[in-house]
């Protein structure tokens, strides 16, 4: 198990369950583990290849940012130091560097692209549900000059009423706005996103345990 962009002092972060086995198990095996694991989303990893799957609890997903920085933490506490992973969206350059895990994609991968944008940080903040039942992400600049956002992301249509820390989001907004962004996700969470060439840079700390 592993939490993702968790604040500095360790503190929320989004959980991901890393199942790292010989090759990769079928489909369905792989959905009724993560329909019962206990945590959001769940990687499975071919730990010869770094071929891997992701799995929320109703469906898999072709790329997602929070479960694969994790996967790069718990492969890299078991001594392994992928250069990439293989995700059905494609090849995902990873590395880990000044104590957070990176990974680079097209934004265009991510599932979460819808955005709100609101007037200040307290409007994020005072929300008590979606603005609507689908997946969006409700944002407000915090600090514009330094690039520092307010983000909450609901996905109700999904089966997650709130995502503590959506990576993928991030990486879009951060595209949108063509500059990198530093977003305080959730009730805590940090996320760290900066367009660069034909993709985005997607960081985080990370805890494994």
């Amino acid at each position: 198990m592993a939490r993702v962009f968790t604040a500095d002092d360790g503190s929320h972060g989004n959980e991901v369950l890393v199942v790292v086995g010989d090759g990769l198990p079928a489909a369905a095996v792989r959905q009724e583990v993560a329909r019962t694991a206990p945590a959001p989303a769940t990687v499975f990893v071919d730990a010869d290849r770094f071929d891997v799957r992701i799995h929320n609890p109703k469906l898999e997903r072709p790329f997602a940012g929070h479960p694969l920085l994790g996967t790069v933490a718990v492969l890299c506490e078991l001594g392994r130091t992928p250069e990439t992973l293989s995700a059905p969206a494609g090849h995902v350059r990873v590395w880990s560097a000044d104590g957070l895990c990176w990974l680079h994609a097209p934004a265009g991968w991510s599932p979460n692209a819808r955005h709100r944008q609101v007037a200040t940080a307290a409007e994020v903040e005072a929300l008590t549900g979606p603005p609507a039942d689908e997946p969006v992400q409700v944002w407000a600049w915090v600090d514009e000059p330094a690039g520092v956002v307010r983000a909450r992301q609901f996905a109700p249509s999904e089966g997650k009423p709130e995502d503590e820390a959506c990576g993928s989001a991030s990486m879009v907004l951060a595209a949108a706005l063509g500059r990198p962004l530093t977003v305080s996700h959730g009730r805590g969470s940090v996320i760290h996103v900066r367009p660069r060439g034909a993709g985005v840079d997607l960081g985080g700390r990370c805890l494994v345990g």
